[in-house]
């Protein structure tokens, strides 16, 4: 019996290009193979190298290298007369920026190392430690640092105690400081021109970093803005606040609030304007910002050409309502002196909603009505029935604006009243939402006494108690101006925004012109204090 078997075929060689791909793909593998080899070698390396550290400082051959570079740069200038200092002061920032920075690293190396690898919250040891590098811009480059961390067994959480000592949030590319440069930089002007400023502060911030950092920067100080609203929420607290406030506690002063509102433009519904059109929706583009603020009379002072000008003062701006502002102004007032202070005077443009916020909060306050809007409210009658800028119309309202100025707004209303029945019917609308305005209003004009004391103090007739009284504000400039500041920032043309941009950075202006920038960054009060 013959056996048969399946017969093999022969072998066939890969082709030529084949071969040369396989060989080159294992060389590829080989040299990445090598390179992460390699890596871990010098990460190994970089790792014992920073566990090392204890101290910040410069080797003597590094001091050599900065002497060596910074006189080469120093002959150049030399050797052209027409730069002048600015170029030297520019060579000497670039030639100083290495060792400055290698100077950051390792004091902030030594700094982590020093760190108790213990979670911050439970205080327990952390377990699994391990020791990892993590990269950070700084005011003069890149800073690589070691830290260890580890897990807590308490909150059940990783822990890198090393990054709450150094001021480093969780994915927070940036060092303290460069964060508040980026909070200050984007609060004052739009990104595009911080990211050059910024260069030309030697900081190396594109306008996608600035701009991410600012709006983090912002929702940082919403939150130290939270904690601190939260005073109010205990009678101890409130007491402790009313009981801190500048200046002798002896003499007596008056504390001023002033309250007005503007519109800012944000993206609602961005896209979806013709769509909303179609179902008779109007888009909502414009959204009031309410804004207070808050000084003492005896706070202001005089500038060289005897202009007067508020020396200290708080300040409140938010998107987020009436609601909201109240509770802020609320809080600054404290701050300010409301518990000592012995008259309390609020100004304001006639906004039934203003009047209502105060004396919700403020119920013994002194309200008074701007005399420039009460002005302002008859100007428009007289120009209405006579035309704007005629002889006609300057002939009607000068009476009428003596009137608020000798507190007879009964007479005003009478002369409105007197106005109306000859008047066609859409005029008499108008002549009547007036009359209301002025009798709402009525216990709120009186500016005779201080106008009359003011005119004493001109003359050099005045007493005492007129002096005081000649400093009342009969109207709210202080509040108006503040409010075209920040305009100066949030309305510029082109600009759009939304609830959560224009607050995160209005927080940020308010901290800042309230002297509290300290609170989000500790680093520039020790700054301060060091100077």
């Amino acid at each position: 019996m013959t056996t048969s078997s399946t017969p093999q075929r022969p072998t066939r060689r890969a082709p030529a290009k084949v071969r040369q791909a396989i060989r080159e793909a294992q060389a590829l593998h080989d040299r990445l193979t090598d390179h992460i080899m390699a890596e871990g070698v010098a990460v190994a390396s970089a790792a014992a190298r920073a566990a090392a550290v204890s101290k910040g400082g410069l080797t003597t051959a590094e001091i050599q290298v900065w002497v060596k570079d910074l006189d080469a740069r120093l002959a150049i200038l030399a050797q052209h007369p027409e730069q002048n200092l600015g170029h030297i002061e520019e060579q000497i920032a670039r030639s100083a920026k290495e060792p400055l920075r290698l100077l950051a690293e390792r004091a902030a190396q030594a700094k982590a190392n020093a760190t108790p690898c213990s979670c911050r919250d439970c205080h327990l040891p952390l377990v699994s430690s391990k020791y990892l590098a993590r990269t950070v811009d700084s005011r003069f480059g890149p800073l690589r640092i070691f830290r260890g961390y580890g897990w807590c067994p308490g909150c059940e959480q990783w822990h890198f105690p090393a990054d709450y000592a150094l001021g480093l949030a969780k994915k927070a590319p940036a060092s303290p400081y460069l964060q508040e440069i980026s909070a200050l930089l984007v609060s004052k002007m739009p990104p595009e021109q911080a990211c050059l400023v910024a260069e030309r502060l030697g900081l190396d911030l594109s306008r996608c970093t600035l701009h991410r950092e600012a709006h983090r920067q912002g929702l940082k100080a919403q939150a130290r803005r939270a904690q601190t609203l939260a005073q109010l929420d205990t009678w101890e607290d409130i007491q402790q606040l009313a009981g801190s406030t500048d200046g002798p506690l002896a003499q007596p002063f008056t504390l001023v609030l002033e309250i007005d509102a503007w519109n800012i433009r944000e993206r609602d519904d961005w896209g979806q304007t013709q769509a909303l059109l179609q179902q008779n929706k109007k888009p909502s583009r414009w959204h009031w910002v309410y804004m207070g603020t808050v000084f003492r009379l005896d706070h202001r002072g005089q500038t060289a050409g005897q202009r007067a000008v508020i020396t200290q003062r708080g300040y409140v701006a938010t998107r987020l309502g009436i609601e909201a502002l109240i509770p802020q102004l609320y809080r600054e007032a404290m701050a300010r002196g409301l518990g000592q202070a012995q008259q309390v005077l609020v100004i304001a443009d006639g906004a039934v909603w203003i009047w209502n916020a105060v004396q919700d909060r403020f119920p013994n306050a002194r309200q008074q009505l701007d005399l420039y809007h009460a002005d302002q409210h008859l100007w428009a009658i007289a120009h209405d029935l006579y035309g704007r800028g005629t002889p006609e119309a300057n002939a009607w309202v000068a009476p009428l604006l003596q009137q608020v100025r000798d507190d007879r707004t009964v007479d005003i209303i009478a002369t409105l009243a007197e106005l109306k029945p000859r008047l066609r019917q859409a005029e008499q609308k108008k002549i009547q939402t007036q009359i209301e305005y002025f009798e709402h209003n009525t216990d709120r004009m009186k500016y005779k006494n201080v106008i009359a004391a003011r005119k004493a103090c001109d003359q050099g007739t005045a007493t005492a108690e007129q002096t005081k009284l000649a400093a009342h504000p009969l109207g709210s400039g202080a509040i108006e101006s503040t409010c075209r500041q920040y305009q100066c920032r949030f309305k510029r043309t082109g600009q759009f925004w939304t609830l959560e941009g224009d607050e995160a950075l209005m927080c940020l202006e308010t901290f800042w012109r309230n002297g509290r920038w300290a609170e989000l960054y500790p680093h520039a009060k020790s700054s301060a204090a060091l100077n």
